[in-house]
């Protein structure tokens, strides 16, 4: 999508960079008001500076690059597929250092702005929404920037619409996120894969962006145990299926199963089977 910009010229209200900003609008009466919405695609180095702040709501949506924002609230860095919301009144500097960049972003007003996006899930800026790259976030700008275009008497119910609608697919995508967040997919996805390897849980919490205690805790809550009893058991079942599938030795079944210590294995073996894991081989014989 090439760089664009589309805005409403609506008379200035206060005295806040008075005819300076596009778009730049302060609603006390309509619930939601769509001021302004932009596209940035660069390969080039993009400021973006604002000593005493706008009078609307500013939303940007990360695509592609990094960018980093600093309002007097505070100051964080923008990766792709998150998604920021700077207030009114706030002065701000964002910018990234001229790698390649793509954003999309709205302005916007109203007395229903704040409870819309609690409603949906939305933080406001130091908090970052966290999205992921979303198709149907793009298709709902997309829409917004079609509807600039149809100067006539519904386009502003109908960007208010349509800015709404965007409200609605980030909170279904941040709840998304959150959702398969708190399933930590991607950590158990790398234990079940690499469980024969030597793995710390400060790894695995890191996966997650999570402190040790509080991904032990959520682990043990959708697991049923703990990240090292986890481990134990995906190895005691590789142990068991190679004592009964294949000719492996007893030492050569403890290494190939993460265990450099054949006598800690056997102890671990009898403790979760009743058996010594040459008994096991036996009983198998036996029966």
């Amino acid at each position: 999508m090439k760089s664009s910009l589309y805005y409403i010229d609506r008379p200035s209200t206060g005295t806040r960079n008075t005819g300076a900003f596009y778009g730049n609008y302060e609603s006390h009466d309509a619930p939601l008001l769509l001021n302004c919405a932009s596209c940035c695609n660069t390969h080039a180095q993009h400021t973006n500076i604002n000593k005493k702040g706008r009078l609307d709501y500013y939303l940007i949506y990360l695509i592609n690059g990094k960018l980093d924002a600093n309002t007097p609230s505070g100051q964080a860095i923008i990766n792709e597929g998150e998604m920021i919301v700077i207030p009114p009144g706030q002065s701000y500097k964002i910018w990234c250092s001229g790698e390649t960049i793509y954003f999309l972003c709205v302005h916007f007003t109203g007395t229903e702005v704040e409870k819309m996006l609690s409603e949906n899930g939305i933080s406001l800026f130091p908090s970052k929404n966290r999205l992921n790259l979303n198709n149907h976030m793009q298709l709902r700008f997309k829409t917004i920037f079609e509807a600039f275009a149809k100067d006539d008497e519904f386009r502003e119910r109908e960007l208010s619409l349509l800015l709404e609608r965007l409200f609605i697919e980030a909170g279904r995508a941040i709840k998304k996120y959150e959702s398969n967040s708190f399933s930590m997919s991607r950590s158990i996805r790398f234990l079940n894969e690499n469980f024969t390897e030597q793995i710390s849980i400060q790894v695995l919490a890191k996966m997650e962006a999570m402190c040790i205690t509080v991904y032990n805790k959520r682990f043990k809550k959708q697991m049923g145990m703990t990240p090292s009893k986890y481990i134990i058991e995906l190895r005691m079942r590789m142990a068991i299926q190679l004592l009964e599938t294949s000719n492996l030795s007893i030492k050569e079944i403890s290494s190939t199963c993460g265990y450099a210590n054949f006598n800690f294995f056997a102890r671990l073996f009898k403790k979760h089977t009743g058996f010594s894991p040459t008994g096991y081989r036996k009983s198998l014989t036996n029966n």
